[in-house]
């Protein structure tokens, strides 16, 4: 199987860049699989677990809201927020579970129930890649 060049940026730092085989991200639309030559586009994504193939192992992390460009150079993936499962505090990601479920309960507006709703995602997101992985 060919490969092709990923790099996965936050605005903090190029989080990964090298030659994959495959990467799997969690799109606006469900889970989606990128390969060698895929047509070119742009996807929405929503917080989850990105899982990448390198051909010698498979690395699973969590992610927050961004997006991914997919051209014939590379992919390259943007996203607010992105974690290696050894660097997810479970002791943290639970406090913010139960923070963001009582903020859910508690808003006053529309904008502030998506904000938590949102934020709640990341946070399920962050312990299911834990958990998967341990």
């Amino acid at each position: 199987m060919k490969k092709f060049l990923l790099e996965m940026l936050t605005p903090e730092k190029t989080f990964f860049k090298g030659e994959v085989k495959s990467v799997s991200v969690p799109s606006l639309d469900g889970n989606m699989g990128v390969l060698a030559h895929h047509t070119p586009m742009v996807i929405g994504l929503q917080s989850g677990q990105i899982t990448i193939d390198t051909g010698e192992q498979k690395e699973i992390l969590a992610n927050g809201e961004g997006f991914m460009v997919i051209r014939p150079e590379k992919t390259a993936i943007f996203c607010q927020t992105m974690e290696w499962p050894e660097e997810i505090e479970i002791n943290r990601v639970n406090r913010a579970i139960e923070e963001h479920q009582r903020k859910i309960r508690e808003a006053k507006s529309i904008s502030e129930y998506r904000v938590s709703k949102a934020t709640l995602a990341r946070a399920l997101a962050r312990l299911k890649v834990k958990i998967n992985k341990y």
